[in-house]
Parts: C-alpha cells; structure tokens; sequence
C-alpha cells in the first residue's frame, strides 16, 4: 500500500491516546482507516463509545473520529501501530509490542533523543521514528490542536509501503509531510531545542507570556539554542532540522528573539510548548537531563547553555 488504494482495510493500534496519539489516530480513523485504541486507562474503553473528538484550533472545526477499543494487543493482526508516548514511558511498549501479531509497521511518533538505540530488534514487523507536526491540549474530553508553524510531521526514510500511505492519509488530512534521512540526529537537535525552551519556560514558572515579555531572558534562550547546536554538530552529529538551523543563525538572532517573543506572547506558546511543559514535567526532566548528559558542557563556547541550565536549576522548587 502506498497510496489511499484500499485505506478502509488499513487496520491501525493507537498505543498512547494522549494529545498526539489521539490527532494522528483520529486523522487516520476520518481518513478511512479502521482504529483502534489500545487499553491502558478509562479513557481508552470510553473512546469506543464517544469517538476521537478533535478541534482544530486554527479553523475551530470540529470532527469526532469513529474508533474500537482493543483490551489486548494480539487481539488481532494489524497493519499500523501508533506508539505515541511520553520519551521515558518507551521501554514501557516494548513487551506490548513484541505480542503483538503478523508484521506491522511500527510508528514511534514523539520524543526520543536515543532514537534507534533505544528501540529493540525483537519486534514483530519494522518500524521508523517520527516526530508530529501539531502542539495541543485536552479542553474536557476535546483534544484542541495547532498545527506548528516551521514544522511539519517528520518521518524518516524508509521503503515500508505503509508508511507511505500513512504520509498519503495525513496529507489528505491537510497535515505537511517532512522525510529524513538522519532521523537519529533530527531527534537529538529537537531534543536539544526543547529542552532550552522549557528550561526557560520553567525559570518564569512556566508561563510563555512571562517569557515573552522577557527580553534578556529571550536572548539568553537562543544563544544558549545555538550553542547547543554548535556542541552537536562538533560531536559529529547530522540532522538539524532546516528551520531550526535558519532560524538560530547567529547573524539572525534578534530576528529568532523577536519571533519566539512573539510566539510566547500569543496563545501559539502556550499550545506548543507550556501545556506539555505542565501536563509532562517527567518527560520534560528526561529532556534537561539527556542535554546534561549528551552535550559537552565545557568551555566557553557553551557559557549560555550552561547559564541557561543554571538559571533553571535555581528555580525549581526545592524538595520537601
């Protein structure tokens, strides 16, 4: 399968309904697809009954995605297999998905900065590594969801047919479709970004208005972007998204201050980066403590980074 012949006898496991999960899997149910969502908590068997409901925040469109409720993962055999969790609750998938039937082609869609190391070779069928295109939150039992501007869905290279009907659904679906070859590096460079936005977030308690109406704060934020860049690509690491890289030229740093003011000012900073900050501190933790971890913080070349680190460890909450 690589084009839209045959969707409505795709069959897709969503593991991980969360904001992402529930986007992408209800674009693939409106789509065509037969979904189901996988069983973890209430929502999922409450799914089955009410639907995917999806809003996007752009064009408040309204759609409610028709989707099954599947108590086990070898129920049945499925062509597509969604994994949409938090970075540090992976491992957690991995018996899940070594039950699971036939050969499907696996999705890893979200955060996860050791890209292929982490994922064993012991799974049925193959899989890629992706990364969404859309930010969002929960508003009651609606998933509301942007798209990001500068970043489309990102799905690595490969010859799985059904990862190319997966790109031709979402592209049905108005979603913007990215490939790479470096999806290892891509994650990494993103991971990076991420984690000095939150790292700035949480110096203002999280609040993207406070940040954008933080002028120093701002630049110290992409000084210590392109730093990590730098320390990144010094390590021999490929793959930096092109947008990212553009964006946090030196030569255009007031223009990259100015645009994530602005992003933070509006209520695009808040969609994209302070609900998750708020609603995955685990997994925003994992991200500050991989960037410790993996970037060599020494020497002058990184002395915003490691500022920017610094002004974030003095303001979380002590223990206690």
């Amino acid at each position: 399968m690589g084009t839209l012949d045959n969707v409505k006898d795709l069959s897709v496991l969503l593991v991980g309904a969360g904001v992402i999960g529930s986007v992408y899997a209800g674009q693939l149910a409106l789509g065509g697809c037969r979904v189901w969502v996988l069983k973890h908590g209430e929502r999922e068997q409450e799914l089955a009954h009410t639907g995917i409901q999806l809003q996007d925040v752009a064009t408040n469109v309204k759609k409610r995605a028709p989707v099954s409720f599947a108590p086990t993962a070898n129920e049945r055999a499925y062509d597509l297999v969604l994994v949409a969790v938090q970075s540090e609750q992976l491992p957690s998938t991995f018996p899940v998905l070594r039950r699971l039937k036939g050969s499907p082609h696996i999705v890893f869609l979200g955060n996860n900065p050791a890209g292929h190391s982490l994922i064993p070779n012991d799974l049925p069928g193959d899989y890629e590594l992706a990364f969404p295109g859309i930010a969002g939150g929960f508003e009651g039992d609606t998933v509301r969801y942007i798209h990001v501007s500068r970043q489309s869905t990102t799905l690595e290279v490969t010859d799985s047919p059904l990862s190319k009907t997966l790109q031709a659904i979402l592209e049905s679906r108005g979603f913007s479709i990215d490939r790479t070859v470096d999806m290892d590096g891509w994650l990494m460079y993103h991971a990076l970004f991420i984690a000095c936005i939150l790292a700035a977030l949480q110096a203002v308690d999280s609040g993207p208005t406070a940040l954008g109406q933080n002028r120093p704060l701002l630049k110290l934020l992409c000084r210590a972007i392109e730093e990590g860049f730098a320390a990144l690509q010094g390590q021999g690491v490929v793959g930096l998204p092109r947008a990212l890289a553009i964006l946090h030229l030196p030569i255009l740093r007031p223009i990259a201050v100015y645009y994530w003011g602005n992003i933070m000012r509006s209520g695009r900073g808040e969609l994209y980066f302070a609900e998750h900050a708020r609603r995955a501190p685990q997994e925003a933790q994992a991200l500050l403590q991989w960037t410790v971890a993996h970037v060599r913080l020494d020497g002058e070349k990184v002395n915003h980074l490691r500022e920017l680190l610094e002004v974030h460890r003095k303001s979380r909450p002590k223990p206690g």
